[in-house]
């Protein structure tokens, strides 16, 4: 039995309400209470669940006061009920309103004692140190469910989210495996995939009821930990992880008020629409014969094209059609594993316009695409500028690309990299922003 194995290696079973309120500080004020005033920015986990007898499922919001209600009279009664380890702003579990992740969640399926035995075994030899110790493992029927547990959240900011998708993707490779499973298909979910909730109801003709929780690990991880059973390629650089505002919302108005009319009030994009030229190119970057999409690259490719197609402000119904569009031709990169539209689903969480600014040396990397800068010919910048606007005054003599609604001021600009920096430097500032020294200083406290 897999509970006896757990148990062999001081695993102990325990109430399941009490491994989400390690997860999420139940008690400690970090998630948000029912009535509690807006402005401090607090999210919170999201349930769902769902009954025979009915139409359509529910989505939870898990308020601190109400969790443990809501967990025994809703939830744990549900036929069907997921969560995750994540806090999200909002009533669902989209990969946009997430807001942190609190712990990282593994499936691993066609796990037998033996194969269990092996895992625990490679994860307690400190010597060995081949896979990652949970703090809690889950039985869910066939399966287990390996909960990491961080001692301090990771906030979800966009490039992470991409970064966290990819360093999970590694870690399942790595833990997923013939010694593991007797299952070979190795299913890589995204940080975003919600699990059946921990004492809930497992599915019908599974060897368990509901779902058992065991404790096998009381220290917390945290990514410098999880970097250790990755390529170093895929590590995470814990001391570039993106910090956040503290300021509330009236602090933002009262301290950046042109980005808060700007953003706020009227909504406006914080970037400029390209022509669709450059999301038309990526399509055909990707269906190049040579150097093009390759297999173990075909997600990212996709997700780039959602992100192109941000950047040349097309609808995501339309850049999802052209994703189905290139299935086939995807499909012919490993006829053994073939890409679907879940994968596609799961490439158009990044539908975000926070992803605009994704950096291109990122989107080579994930999609292993060589992506040609334009030359200056060896000119200097100077020069080389000056014959830019040259040939531009002769194409557009009336001067149609200028904007008409105007580009951001040097003022707005400042104002809007330290409400997304608040802890930056005045040369960090000019490195991303492109400003001069002397713009930075002159609006860097107005």
């Amino acid at each position: 039995m897999l509970n006896d194995v757990i148990e062999s290696y001081g695993g102990k079973k325990i109430d399941p309400l009490d491994v989400y309120k390690d997860i999420f500080r139940i008690g400690e004020g970090f998630i948000q209470k029912e009535y509690e005033e807006s402005g401090s920015f607090k999210a919170n986990p999201i349930a769902y669940y769902k009954n025979e007898n009915e139409d359509h499922g529910h989505f939870r919001i898990m308020f601190e006061d109400k969790f443990e209600e809501i967990y025994r009279n809703e939830l744990v009664n549900a036929d069907f009920c997921v969560m995750n380890g994540i806090t999200y702003f909002g009533a669902k579990y989209t990969s946009d309103r997430a807001s942190k992740m609190c712990a990282m969640i593994f499936d691993i399926d066609g796990v037998t004692d033996k194969s269990l035995n092996n895992f625990f075994y490679a994860a307690f030899n400190k010597e060995f140190d081949y896979y990652p110790l949970p703090n809690y493992v889950a039985l869910s029927g066939h399966g287990i469910h390996l909960y990491y547990v961080f001692e301090e959240p990771v906030p979800l900011f966009p490039n992470l989210k991409l970064q966290l998708k990819e360093f999970k993707y590694s870690l399942t490779e790595k833990m997923w495996n013939k010694n593991t499973s007797v299952d070979e298909k190795v299913q890589k979910q995204g940080i975003n995939q919600p699990f059946r909730i921990l004492g809930g109801k497992c599915k019908k003709n599974a060897p368990l009821d509901r779902v058992e929780v065991y404790r096998v690990n009381q220290h917390p991880v945290n990514i410098e930990y999880l970097n250790r059973f990755v390529p170093t390629k895929i590590e995470i650089d814990e001391k570039k992880l993106f910090k956040e505002s503290k300021l509330t919302l009236d602090q933002a108005k009262e301290k950046y008020p042109e980005w808060y009319e700007n953003k706020v009030l009227k909504g406006k994009r914080s970037y400029w629409t390209v022509k669709r030229d450059l999301y038309d190119w990526w399509i055909q970057q990707i269906k190049k014969e040579e150097n093009g999409a390759s297999y173990g690259h075909r997600y990212f490719c996709i997700m780039t094209l959602v992100i192109y197609g941000i950047k040349c402000g097309l609808s995501k119904d339309e850049i999802k059609q052209d994703a189905i569009d290139l299935i086939p031709f995807l499909n012919g990169l490993n006829k053994e594993e073939p890409f679907t539209e879940e994968d596609i689903k799961s490439a158009l969480e990044c539908y975000d316009e926070r992803y605009n600014t994704f950096p291109l040396k990122d989107i080579e990397k994930l999609t292993n695409i060589r992506i040609e800068r334009n030359k200056r010919n060896g000119r200097k910048q100077g020069v080389h500028l000056e014959r830019a606007r040259a040939v531009q005054m002769i194409d557009y003599p009336n001067r149609e690309w200028i904007n008409k609604e105007g580009a951001p001021t040097k003022q707005t600009i400042v104002q809007k990299w330290r409400l997304e920096h608040p802890n930056g430097k005045k040369i960090d500032c000019e490195k991303d922003t492109g400003l001069s020294r002397h713009t930075v200083i002159k609006w860097w406290n107005n």
